[in-house]
């Protein structure tokens, strides 16, 4: 009876230490909001940050991995949910011939939010949110050719749906040229590499 006992007693240990040992203790980080036109702009992300509460220089927070981020759309009392990261069909694809693959887990080389903006450019009625995200270590080797999502960042409408083609042709020449008129912009880093 008394080996029973401690076996028992011992197993309990066991499973106890590896249970603690597989929980990673992520915790949910919130954005600033971003208030453009008739709605509500938020990234949402549940990541592990080892050394929570470190100065971490210019590069913002350093977070470990994510396991979730994304994006919260409010608009006219309708609520939308985008995982990050965030890219049009034929960014996908073309980030896909260049080796990254997009997932909604996020760790350090994967593309990640850094900045929300409100814009509006004349001649183009209403506003639309640029979605500005990065890869998360070595920007150095980061791609930035057609397809990028830090040189062609994701554009929507205000209730959360990416703009057309045709609008994002022609907004990002202005971005480039610095003539879109940015209203509010706030930072929404999830993770970042060493500096």
């Amino acid at each position: 009876m008394n080996n029973k006992f401690i076996s028992f007693c011992l197993l309990s240990v066991c499973l106890t230490q590896i249970n603690q040992a597989q929980a990673t203790p992520f915790k949910t980080y919130q954005s600033e909001s971003l208030h453009c036109g008739e709605a509500t702009f938020q990234v949402i992300s549940s990541c592990f940050d080892p050394d929570e509460g470190a100065l971490r220089g210019s590069g913002g927070v350093m977070r470990e991995s994510c396991q979730s981020s994304h994006l919260l759309v409010n608009w006219k009392g309708q609520q939308k949910r985008i995982d990050f990261p965030i890219a049009t069909a034929a960014q996908t694809q073309q980030l896909k011939s260049k080796g990254y693959t997009l997932q909604k887990v996020i760790r350090q080389g994967d593309w990640s939010p850094q900045s929300l903006a409100c814009g509006q450019v004349k001649g183009i009625s209403g506003f639309f949110v640029v979605v500005n995200q990065v890869t998360t270590n070595d920007l150095n080797q980061e791609y930035l050719g057609k397809g990028s999502l830090s040189e062609e960042p994701v554009l929507l409408n205000l209730n959360g749906s990416m703009t057309s083609d045709a609008l994002r042709q022609k907004i990002y020449p202005l971005l480039k040229q610095d003539k879109v008129k940015i209203t509010k912009v706030v930072s929404a880093n999830a993770l970042f590499g060493d500096e």
